[in-house]
């Protein structure tokens, strides 16, 4: 299974990850959200906020052959050039993989169009390798992520051993959990 493929299905899974822990994601913040509220009584501190960094424009990263690659892509899957559902899902799919740096998309959507890419040299084929290799860390730590197991549970047991793990990972104390239950439920 390609990484296009496991991150499209992890996409669903985080979803019914989302819906069956609802109820616990909700705890977890009502319990961050406790915890801060002690945390600036008793100081004067900010909350800790979380710093995201700017995604970099991975295309102008990409080395000269692979701009050659995409480009020669692009010429026969462009939506200017030409109108084809098909290929212009090809033009997506590789626009995407210049974005994600992953070169071994477009050796594979190249090949799909039957594209020459005798051009690219060893040191690009290196490079290439290198993707190839990130592609399977990506998917490893996919597939070992609470959404992918998650949905590989197909029994009561195992769904309830998951759970269990679940609640020690996020440190949820089961009794606390349910009294906060019972509160919430009381109130509504």
């Amino acid at each position: 299974m390609d990484l296009e493929d496991i991150t499209e299905e992890n996409k669903q899974q985080k979803q019914t990850l989302a819906e069956d822990f609802s109820q616990e994601f909700e705890f977890l913040e009502w319990r961050k959200q406790q915890e801060q509220q002690i945390k600036s009584d008793g100081s004067s501190q900010e909350p800790d906020v979380p710093t995201e960094e700017c995604p970099s424009s991975a295309s102008h990263n990409a080395p000269d052959e692979i701009k050659k690659l995409y480009r020669a892509i692009a010429q026969v899957t462009h939506p200017d050039k030409i109108q084809d559902g098909r290929l212009n899902g090809i033009f997506r799919r590789a626009a995407e993989a210049m974005e994600s740096e992953n070169w071994m998309l477009l050796v594979e959507l190249a090949g799909e169009l039957r594209l020459d890419i005798d051009f690219l040299s060893d040191e690009a084929c290196d490079i290439i390798e290198k993707s190839i290799e990130r592609n399977e860390s990506q998917i490893a730590n996919i597939k070992n992520s609470f959404s992918y197991i998650w949905s590989c549970q197909k029994s009561d047991k195992d769904r309830d051993i998951f759970k269990s793990l679940f609640y020690q990972q996020f440190k949820i104390d089961a009794d606390a959990f349910d009294e906060w239950l019972k509160e919430k439920n009381s109130s509504s």
